[in-house]
Formats: C-alpha cells, structure tokens, sequence
C-alpha cells in the first residue's frame, strides 16, 4: 500500500517552537511499515506541506497533540473516512471525539498494533494499542521518510526511554506511557547516534538520568566515540549525582530542559513535584558551573498563583541567570488531573484546543481573572526576551543565549501580533 503519515504544523508557541523537531511517533510506525514492504511517506507540515488534493494514498495516519488536533481533524476531512486513521496522544486521551474522523483511533503505544491496523487484520473502531517491552527490539527510526528531510535541517530527536512514575497533575504522560519506566539498553542508543549524520540532537525521554547506572554507561560510550553536542529533558535531581553530571558534561551535554515549574512552593505542593525552591537554585547553579546552559520551564496558573507568582518567576529567572525560559500557562488537558478538576468546578471556558498550546488562558483562575494572567505572562516574557536584554548578551560574547533571546522577542511580538484583540478572554 501507499502510506501517508501526517504530523500537522505546531504551534508557534515557544522559543523552540521553529526549530522543526518532528514527533517520534509517525517516523517509528513509517519505518515499521516499510519494512513490512509498504510504500511510507511522512509529512511535518512544520518541515514540508503537500497538496493533499493531490496526495496519492491509499491509508493516512495523522498524528495528533490536542494543540494540533483541529488541524489534524481538518486535514481528516480532506480524504475519504475508510483511509484515515488517527492516533497520537490526544486521539489517545479522546479517542470517541477523534473517531468522528477516522475509520479507526490507536490509544496509546501504536507499534505492535500499527501493522495489523494498516492491514485491515485489527478492525476496531477503537484499537488499544500495547506497551513496548523491550523498547530495543524497536527499529532505529527512518527520518529519510520524511519529505523535505534533507532540505530543512532539524534537531534530530532521540527516544532512549519511555513512562514517567512521577504522577505531575497538569501532565498527560502518564496517560500514555504509564509510570514505570522502560529503557533501551545504551548499546542499542549508541548503536543509533552512530548511524546518525547530525550537528546536534536531543534526547526528547522525560527524564534522560532517570537511571543513572545505564545512563552513566551510555555517557562512557558517547565520550568514547566523541558525539556532537546534544541537550536533554532532566529533573533537578541529576545534580545531586556530581559524577554523572560532570559526565553529560563532558559527554557533550551543552542545554538541559528542566520543568522548574513554580518559584512558589505552594505551587508547588499543590503540582506535587517533590521539589523545593532550593532544589531548583542548586541545580541552575550546578548546571550553570558545568557550563551547561539552562532552559527553564514554569506553569503559571495554579489555584495558589496571583500576579505576584508571574513577576515573582522573572525576578527569579533573571537572578539565577537561567538562559532561556519557558512560561507555559497551566493548560487542562484531558485526561489530567487538573482538567478533571477544573471541568468539575465549571471553569473551562473554552474547548477550542488550538488554544491548548501553554500559552493561551483557557480556564478561570482563582486570585486572579483569566485577563489579568494573559496579560501578566506576556508581560513577563517581553521583559525577558527584550531586545535591550538580547543585545547585552551580544556584547558579552555570549552568542548562542543572544540569538534564542532575538528569536524569543520575534516569537513573543509574532504572538501578540496574531493575539491582539484576545477574543477568546470575552
């Protein structure tokens, strides 16, 4: 068969949000069927848009995040509902909403599923797709199936673990991957990073040290082989290990992501992120004296926030001198704790889910109005990505904080340029 696989264009929400990272998902369910002899195309809209009035296929699969689900739904629309099938975490956290569209919807993990599903062998409206056990029996993703892959160069994205036990009550992780972890072992990682011909990569795991034993063995053998030079998704915790950290350092390791997420421990205790405000000043501290650069990432929002919390998180970003910062605004996606919640209170007040990006008010907040946060957050992130602030950088010599603080600017004014009249606070 002719396989379309479609990633639809994601928001332009974050600094990071134009570096044209492509979802894993698709590319290791293309290289899967391609193997099994079928004829694979990918598209990210972000890297490659097609005419799909004239796309050939005879099955398309369309990934979907609920930021992206109504596009992906539009995109459905294009073709005949016996070709579509959907998947992707918010087809797997609403899959009767996504069947509307699809002849069928995999929740969950689709690898094991994904050939009989294409096939026609599983012929549920609703397919329950399995966990991977041995995630090193997965095949190393096929990027080259993507259109326009040698075109635009992106970050190249690298899986070496799946699940998260930590239970954060604004995240759909859980939802999808479960809460124990499952590794790849570092002989099956290092075996991929060698095949791949990239600048730079990152480890997109939700905690890359969350086993320290395999991920110091994975560390040696990057150091051995001398790896380009790569960032990281962590928890503040890693720095307690100094050895592992010097390690990731020397490994290459030049940016972290870290989910600080408040400056507020109440924020905090009511997230229920197991981390202090001391945490987070030693690790940015730790990072910063192993010369890795922080990039910070804060929910603003809580039943414990008002906007105190918003200025109190830029004072706070600017003394630790984090290099670039996230304000993402508590955002109730299904299947959360908080949407739960907040849907049980009747304060949702908006379920158009191309707001559902981190960065749009979509519910009512409790000390301050829903316009008071929107307003405040960006704000703060003006402040931080100033051209006065980006330009200092400069003068500095520090080239690379310089050019994400202007990038920062242009997407913060972008953003209010396509947000000015904020219709959806009314």
């Amino acid at each position: 068969m002719k396989i379309a696989l479609i990633e639809p264009r994601a928001s332009k929400a974050n600094v990071y949000s134009e570096l044209g990272m492509p979802l894993l998902g698709p590319v290791y369910l293309g290289t899967i069927l391609k193997e099994r002899g079928h004829e694979v195309e990918i598209y990210h809209e972000d890297i490659f848009k097609p005419d799909y009035s004239r796309l050939d296929a005879d099955l398309v699969g369309i990934s979907i995040l609920t930021s992206t689900a109504k596009r992906g739904y539009e995109i459905a629309g294009k073709f005949p509902k016996e070709k579509v099938i959907l998947g992707g975490v918010h087809a797997s956290l609403l899959p009767e909403e996504s069947k509307s569209f699809a002849r069928q919807v995999v929740v969950g993990e689709a690898e094991e599923v994904i050939v009989g599903v294409a096939e026609g062998a599983i012929r549920d409206a609703i397919v329950q797709g399995k966990p991977v056990q041995n995630l090193d029996s997965l095949p190393q993703p096929d990027f080259s199936l993507i259109k326009g892959y040698k075109q635009r160069p992106f970050i190249m994205p690298i899986s070496t673990s799946r699940g998260c036990p930590f239970d954060c009550t604004f995240c759909s992780v859980t939802k999808i991957f479960g809460r124990k972890y499952r590794f790849r072992s570092a002989e099956n990682v290092i075996k991929e990073l060698l095949s791949r011909d990239t600048a730079s990569f990152f480890f997109c795991d939700d905690n890359f040290a969350a086993h320290p034993e395999r991920t110091h063995t994975l560390l040696e053998l990057m150091l051995k082989h001398k790896m380009p030079r790569w960032s990281c998704q962590v928890r503040c915790d890693v720095t307690e290990n100094d050895a592992l950290l010097g390690l990731m350092a020397k490994a290459g390791c030049k940016t972290v992501c870290v989910g600080f997420e408040s400056v507020s421990i109440k924020t905090l205790e009511a997230y229920k992120k197991k981390q202090s405000i001391n945490d987070i000043i030693s690790a940015i501290r730790s990072f910063h004296r192993k010369k890795v650069k922080v990039h910070g990432m804060f929910v603003l929002g809580s039943d414990t926030d008002n906007e105190e919390t918003v200025w109190d998180t830029l004072k706070f970003s600017l003394k630790e001198k984090i290099d670039t910062i996230q304000m993402m605004i508590l955002t109730p996606f299904p299947g959360t704790k908080v949407h739960e919640e907040l849907n049980r209170e009747r304060r949702i007040f908006s379920r158009d889910w191309n707001l559902y990006d981190g960065q749009h008010v979509v519910f009512n907040p409790r000390l301050l109005s829903a316009r008071q946060l929107q307003l405040n957050v960006l704000k703060a992130y003006i402040k931080f990505y100033s051209l006065s602030r980006s330009f200092a950088l400069l003068f500095k010599l520090s080239f690379r904080n310089a050019l994400l603080r202007f990038m920062g600017h242009r997407i913060v004014r972008e953003w209010v340029e396509r947000n000015a009249n904020m219709c959806w606070l009314t």
